[in-house]
């Protein structure tokens, strides 16, 4: 019997070290990919935006339909082999820097196989007996990942252009598919009273996705502020983005030990709330020390979230219907930058940045008290 135990834990470290590896890789991706778009376009605000609703949308799409066919346990590696290579192609001709009308069709359709990987893994990983260590240790990954990419593309694209980082990013999936190829057996399937996708999973997405313009402010709207409201530079602003993703895992791992004792939905109720403070937090940044301080508060947010949130998706979906919801949850992203601009951009075209932030936060904050003491899932 010992010797079973200490396999079944060996195996468990493999597989949760898999996870780890799988974040990392698929994040340092999305870090190479998501700032170089609007920095080598250099094309009009409206043009800009309209390209980047584009990809989100087809993001957005592509999430729900490869998580639809993840629903099959048999298809997934199926699922994975088409989203890895698709994707890897499309980057791979991104690199020879093609023609504008080219490119932005080749974003597109590296955008239509590339996310629709994600919700194969997780919800393969949601199977196991221990999920919730597996699932943080992707989300560990995911952290590291988004940091080192975001610390280098800027450099690397000033240099080179755009052949690194999109070569590097068609290299990555190769080895994502190389590693992950055949999706492993879970060790047990946990009980789950809920068939299909419950509507309470609806009223979970909805809160997701108006979450998620929290992150939107985070990315698209206070790097700006720092770098152009007080004269901090692109540099501290994008390096302060690197900073606070490192400093996302200790609090994931924080949160993923946290929510073995503790309620997923109140947890991610907390998250909320922090969303909020994060933002008050930033309204009242003036200098280099305060702006990076109040960035870095953001690994508290994505530390609570991100584990709670994935906890939830299992908690809320059946077994047949598992690859279908981690494909709605990883859409809610792709969603939210698309609506995000608009909610944001309203807040602080109207009351300025300072006072928009402030606003913005009151909603959250009301929202994150209801879930932790009322509203129960």
């Amino acid at each position: 019997m010992g010797d079973t135990i200490n396999f079944s834990r060996l195996w468990g470290s493999l597989s949760r070290i898999k996870q780890l590896q799988f974040g990392l890789m698929y994040s340092s991706v999305v870090g190479l990919v998501y700032p170089l778009v609007p920095l080598y376009l250099k094309v009009r605000v409206l043009e800009l935006s309209i390209i980047l609703s584009s990809i989100s949308m087809s993001a957005f799409i592509s999430s729900i339909l490869w998580g639809r066919v993840a629903d099959s346990r048999e298809r997934r590696r199926k699922v994975i082999w088409a989203t890895t290579l698709g994707g890897a192609l499309s980057y791979g001709f991104l690199a020879l820097s093609p023609p504008l009308p080219v490119f932005v069709a080749l974003l597109l359709i590296a955008n239509a196989f590339t996310p629709g990987v994600v919700p194969v893994a997780m919800a393969a990983v949601s199977e196991a007996e221990d999920s919730h260590s597996r699932m943080g240790s992707f989300w560990i990954g995911s952290s590291l990942g988004y940091a080192v990419g975001t610390m280098v593309t800027g450099f690397a694209l000033q240099r080179f252009g755009v052949t690194p980082a999109f070569a590097t990013s068609s290299i990555m999936l190769i080895l994502i598919l190389l590693i992950n190829g055949r999706p492993s057996t879970p060790l047990r399937r946990n009980e789950v009273k809920v068939r299909g996708i419950s509507i309470k999973f609806w009223v979970f997405t909805l809160v997701t996705v108006f979450f998620l313009f929290t992150d939107v402010a985070k990315n698209l709207y206070i790097p700006p502020f720092f770098a152009f409201k007080l004269h901090l530079g692109d540099a501290f602003a994008t390096a302060s983005l690197s900073v606070e993703a490192l400093l996302e895992v200790p609090t994931i791992l924080l949160f993923n030990n946290l929510i073995k004792r503790a309620d997923s939905w109140k947890t991610m109720g907390l998250g909320v709330i922090f969303g909020a403070m994060y933002l008050i937090l930033n309204a009242t940044a003036f200098n280099l020390v305060s702006s990076l301080l109040d960035m870095c508060s953001y690994c508290l947010v994505w530390g609570a979230f991100s584990v709670s949130s994935t906890t939830m998706v299992s908690r809320l979906s059946g077994l047949q219907s598992r690859g279908t919801a981690y494909g709605v949850y990883n859409a809610t992203l792709p969603l939210a930058n698309v609506m995000g601009p608009l909610y944001v951009g309203a807040f602080i075209n109207e009351l300025g940045y300072r006072m928009g932030l402030v606003t913005m936060s009151v909603p959250l904050i009301v929202l994150g008290m209801i879930m932790i003491l009322w509203w129960k899932v």
